[in-house]
């Protein structure tokens, strides 16, 4: 036996050894490469010991070097798209070589849904997710364009190059209201909010919830879907800074072309006689290029991160300023953004916050009357009077030049949001979770029309400011347990919103000078007479919700997941205050079944049902009460008393729009998950949509009554193909395709109250001054409703099917300005260090009403206009010269398909301990369109009722190019 003394000294040599080793570990130095499967290096592995802060990154060769601190240590290896590897250090290593397996799995990503993420593998929703790594790049003026041709069924359009209006348009699976917006919600790091705060180098993942059973979670809000944006965060590791600059060039993205000073005055030759007098000014005036320029943009990023396992911190601060196409209008815009987080006791209490500030200052013009100036302007009238040195000046057109110099629009805005965030965990399966944000909006606009800018006012002020303020607190909790094979989580938590605006307007003219522009706006006389305006307004609204959700899963075979909403809205009538919204899905995964097990190039295939039901709140508050207008002041007893009168009756019954929707669908991934993608049917029906209908007075108080009646119906067919073509040391090709189709039918407009057979809306303009669209039971939402043109006299009148033109009776359907079809793809292929990306997208299947051509393409107008040169094609034979006329000739197809993004980047190897990660990059931006369309951009606005029109006041759409870098230190 060992004796007492012998068992000290053993005990002893233990403890020594031990030490020994603790010391020999604690100041040894490990290094080592992290590569691929294939052999190629890593750059940017976060190499971490367990347990620790202690971290670093790989550099672009794979290398990295890192003292140890702890006894048996273990090193954890991540990176984003790898599948993380820990790795116990022994005390004989001291160079590792680790290859790392890439994390091809889409269906392993988490993915974020309302209030908490969950496995793709496991979700049952219909739910699209785009990362960092595949927005669109270049210079992007909104988040929004980060998912251009992205996500099928979610519609982007970009109807603008205004730099101080982004012009982009969303609608997600088709038209769901009649009166209400068709944007979807926008959920920021858990808040509801705008984009206009939020950088798109801060983007960190962009998550879209689809289908009603996804987004019933967020009641009143969802029928129009959900964009979930989670921002950047603070990484464990030494701190981290990052720049990306970029130098753009923006273009007219296509111009109309217009006759030349030289065609102009050949009219009388071109036009065979037809033209017999020139209004020749005597000057040679392409008006356009006094109008539009070359504009330059540069953007630059700069942002800070770092932390250990307890604290993590990211900052950021982005400028851009940006050079508008149309001269004198531009915008400067200032970003910033701070994140901390923090964990206590052992990492079951995390305390959070962001701050997100932005400023901003722009130029702007009259965009709409300097367009059609541009385009109508003679071009043979000077710019000048040679006599007077003054602007010249037209018989029914304005001097496009006059109309930049002599207006100065300056818009400045900030907007703030502050959010916190508690997460506290009593045990590992219960997180309790407290957020609060605050969000203000501020603005400031002054305009000033100097008293050369018109033959009419002596100068003209219009000013504006607006402040509004949101309101969010959230408390909600979350239990998740597995035993065994039964795997659930239960949800449940409170929402209140609260939200004000205040608004105030003036406009005023007739000013004494120029010098002190819109600075002093009670100079202007007209207010004083009386001939001016002044206005404002101040509404309130809150929104208060319980919430709950349970998903269960059976062996990660059988999933299942349900929610309820219960929500109250101060904009509803006292009869419907609260609502109650519910979803229910779920799904199979086929291939984790037995008889799956022999089919090997199957990866994963699961079936998804879902069901749920959202809504949408009425757009502006108390329109449940009986509304009163002020009027006109009338004498009475010799004194002015300003009148007032109902305008809308008060509707107690009053609720929100209400959507259920039915969603199928089918996702896969085969061959080792190089080839993955999914295909969803879904068909919703938006009821009680929202319309102001006639009501007879008496017994009304007012003649309109807003109430729910309507019904529409959208259906359609979704698909993402997805595929890792090549991959291997050198090359990788992945392409991307996804498409959708939708239709939608109005299958209610009246019920037994309230009755509309149709709805005639839309304008064609002057001098033609007809109604453009039909809505009407049983057809779809976006018809053009018109004379169908098939051929033209020799007097010149149009032969219109059916009929005469101008005879109600023999209109007819013309088209449709919603696309049907939408489609896009995406080819991403890498070659050592170089990256090639090149994204399409299109939408087939539409109408457009090309205005400018209907109202200017006739002789009939007389020569102080100009032309678009199409007026020199015949029309069946014939040169057109009577009055303008709205017939199906000018609706036009506008099928397109558009270049929409190519960028090619380097990345280079560098071996520095300070410069870590360089890439430089060349990027272009709606590079070219393939349209048979004759506008400036076949993407034309699709929301509301009179979706198509073409109107020719806007801002031109923009072809851009940037030249980037990006460096990580």
């Amino acid at each position: 036996m060992i004796g007492t003394l012998e068992l000290k000294k053993i005990m002893l040599s233990v403890f020594l050894f031990w030490v020994a080793v603790s010391i020999s570990a604690q100041g040894r130095k490990v290094s080592g490469t992290v590569r691929d499967a294939d052999g190629s290096s890593l750059p940017g592995v976060t190499v971490v010991e367990k347990g620790t802060t202690n971290g670093v990154s790989t550099d672009l060769d794979g290398a990295f070097t890192l003292t140890l601190t702890g006894v048996n240590p273990v090193l954890v290896f991540s990176s984003i798209g790898y599948v993380t590897i820990e790795k116990t250090v022994t005390s004989s290593q001291t160079n590792l070589q680790i290859r790392m397996s890439e994390d091809v799995t889409v269906l392993d990503d988490v993915v974020v849904v309302g209030y908490g993420t969950v496995k793709r593998s496991t979700l049952t929703n219909a739910v699209s997710s785009v990362n960092s790594d595949q927005f669109v790049q270049g210079a992007v003026t909104s988040p929004l364009q980060l998912l251009q041709g992205k996500v099928a069924g979610l519609a982007i359009n970009t109807t603008s190059g205004d730099p101080n209006d982004s012009g982009i348009q969303l609608m997600l699976r088709g038209v769901s209201t009649l009166t209400g917006n068709q944007q979807p919600l926008v959920v920021i790091d858990g808040v509801p909010g705008t984009l206009n705060n939020v950088s798109v180098d801060d983007i960190e993942t962009i998550d879209v919830l689809k289908d009603g059973s996804a987004a019933a979670i967020y009641g009143t809000r969802g029928t129009n879907g959900v964009i979930l944006i989670t921002t950047k965060k603070g990484s464990t590791g030494k701190a981290t800074v990052s720049y990306h600059g970029y130098l753009s060039l923006e273009q007219i993205s296509n111009e109309i072309d217009v006759l030349s000073p030289d065609e102009f005055r050949r009219l009388p030759e071109l036009t065979d006689g037809l033209v017999s007098v020139i209004n020749d000014g005597g000057a040679n005036t392409v008006w356009k290029d006094k109008v539009f320029r070359d504009a330059w943009s540069h953007t630059h990023h700069i942002s800070l991160q770092g932390g250990d396992v307890q604290t993590n911190y990211y900052a950021s601060v982005n400028y851009r300023k940006r050079e508008g196409i149309m001269k004198n209008t531009d915008q400067e815009r200032t970003t910033f953004k701070i994140g901390l987080d923090r964990s206590f006791f052992d990492g079951k209490l995390s305390v959070g916050g962001d701050i997100n500030y932005v400023i901003v200052k722009g130029s702007a013009v009259d965009q709409g009357a300097v367009y059609f100036a541009t385009l109508t302007g003679n071009p043979t009238n000077p710019v000048y009077d040679a006599n007077t040195g003054k602007y010249s000046t037209f018989y029914e057109v304005e001097n496009p030049v006059r109309l930049i110099n002599e207006y100065q629009k300056d818009l400045k805005w900030n907007e703030f949001t502050s959010t916190g965030k508690i997460v506290y965990r009593p045990i590992e399966e219960l997180s309790l979770t407290a957020l609060g944000s605050l969000r203000t909006y501020n603005n400031n606009n002054g305009t000033f029309a100097t008293r050369n800018y018109d033959d009419i006012h002596d100068g003209q002020v219009w000013r504006e400011a607006m402040y509004n303020e949101s309101k969010t607190l959230e408390l909600y909790g979350q239990y998740s347990k597995a035993i065994k094979q039964h795997d659930f989580s239960i949800l449940g938590g409170y929402s209140y919103n609260d939200f004000e605006e205040q608004n105030f307007n003036l406009y005023n003219y007739n000013y004494p000078t120029d010098a002190l522009g819109y600075a002093k706006p009670g100079l202007g006389m007209a207010l004083k007479e009386g001939l001016a305006s002044m206005d404002g307004h101040k509404f309130m609204n809150k929104l208060i919700s319980f919430f709950g959700r349970v998903n269960y899963n059976y062996d990660e075979k059988y999933l299942f997941s349900g929610s309820l909403r219960y929500e109250g809205s101060s904009k509803f009538g006292k009869n419907h205050q609260w609502g109650l919204f519910y979803a229910a899905s779920g799904a199979w995964r086929i291939s984790q079944e037995k008889f799956m097990q022999n089919i090997k190039f199957v990866n994963e295939l699961k079936l998804k049902v879902g069901y749920g039901v959202t809504g949408i709140e009425p757009t502006n508050p108390y329109q449940s009460h009986l509304r009163y207008a002020f009027g006109d002041p009338v004498l009475i007893n010799g004194q002015w008393v300003r009148t007032v009168a109902p305008t809308e009756n008060a509707n107690p019954d009053l609720k929100w729009e209400e959507k259920h929707e039915l969603n199928i669908g089918l996702d896969f991934a085969l061959f080792k998950n190089r080839l993955s993608g999914s295909v969803d049917y879904y068909r919703r029906e938006t009821r009680d949509l929202l319309y102001t209908y006639n009501v007879p007075v008496p017994p009304n108080l007012a003649s309109t009554t807003l109430a729910n009646v309507g019904t529409v119906e959208n259906s359609g067919i979704e698909a993402v193909l997805s595929g890792l073509v090549v991959n291997n040391r050198d090359w990788k090709l992945n392409l991307t395709a996804n498409f959708s189709y939708n239709t939608n039918k109005l299958k209610k407009l009246s019920n037994e109250k309230y009755q509309r057979d149709f709805l005639e809306l839309g304008s064609t303009g002057a001098p033609v001054q007809k109604s453009t669209h039909l809505v009407k039971e049983g057809g779809a939402i976006g018809n053009f409703y018109g004379w169908k043109s098939v051929g033209m006299t020799e007097s010149g009148e149009w032969i219109i099917e059916g009929g005469e033109y101008g005879d109600n009776s023999s209109r007819t359907v013309l088209g449709n300005g919603i696309p049907t079809m939408r489609a896009g793809f995406t080819a991403a292929l890498s070659y050592k260090n170089f990256d090639l990306t090149v994204s399409l997208r299109g939408a087939f299947d539409y109408q457009i009403l090309n205005q400018y051509r209907m109202l200017y393409e006739t002789f009939e107008k007389g020569t102080q206009f100009n032309y678009p040169k199409t007026l020199l094609d015949k029309v069946y034979g014939q040169y057109v010269r009577k009055s303008p006329a709205y017939v199906s000739y000018y609706i036009e197809n506008g099928d397109y398909v558009k270049i929409d993004n190519v960028t090619l980047g380097y990345n280079f190897k560098l071996k520095s301990s300070v410069l870590q990660n360089l890439r430089v990059y060349l990027s272009g931006l709606n590079l070219y369109t393939f349209t048979g369309y004759k506008g400036v951009d076949p993407e034309v606005n699709f929301n509301g009722l009179t979706p198509g029109m073409d109107y020719y006041t806007g801002y031109p759409t923009t072809r851009t190019f940037s030249l980037g870098v990006k460096i990580e230190f």
